[in-house]
């Protein structure tokens, strides 16, 4: 299955984004969408990982992958 979505997240975002997991009071699905686009980024080291790698790493159900 080809990507429905192309993450290109800059220095910036990725901060922000980070730092939005770890600190604060953010609701759980605030959070768990923060660290998919995180891990779907593919400007990340190592470059982004698959929908199925997200899927296993972060326990998530299909429909919150693909969108």
């Amino acid at each position: 299955m080809t990507k429905k979505y192309i993450v290109d997240l800059t220095l910036e975002e990725r901060e922000y984004l980070e730092e939005f997991t770890t600190t604060g009071r953010h609701a759980a699905y605030q959070i768990t969408r923060a660290r998919i686009l995180l891990k779907a980024d593919r400007n990340q080291p190592g470059g982004s990982w698959c929908d199925a790698e997200i899927k296993a790493a972060l326990v998530l159900y299909q429909f919150l992958v693909d969108g």
